[in-house]
């Protein structure tokens, strides 16, 4: 089935959008959120989260999940506490 008959709740305003389009509306849109730094570190090379920053449970499909960018067989989803993960770290604010 294509990505593209398939639809994804934003987990920053829940709005559907096609799977296919749900990286760049996350990149466009919510371009005022600063994107989350999650990274992991795996077997298969490293990943980083396509959502921005503060990404909550209960919003979208992923809730407290990071989640890579769409590849040819979907997207790698991943949370804190899993082998080579790196969590979001927010950039130290100036005293």
């Amino acid at each position: 089935m294509s990505a593209d008959f398939i639809s994804e709740l934003c987990p920053h305003c829940e709005q559907p959008q096609p799977a296919s389009e749900t990286d760049q509306h996350i990149a466009t849109v919510h371009a005022d959120i600063p994107p989350c730094t999650a990274r992991l570190n795996s077997e298969h090379g490293v990943y980083t989260c396509v959502l921005r920053a503060g990404h909550r449970s209960a919003h979208g499909e992923h809730g407290d999940y990071h989640v890579s960018a769409r590849g040819p067989v979907g997207r790698t989803i991943w949370n804190d506490n899993a082998t080579g993960a790196s969590p979001h770290h927010a950039e130290e604010q100036p005293a």
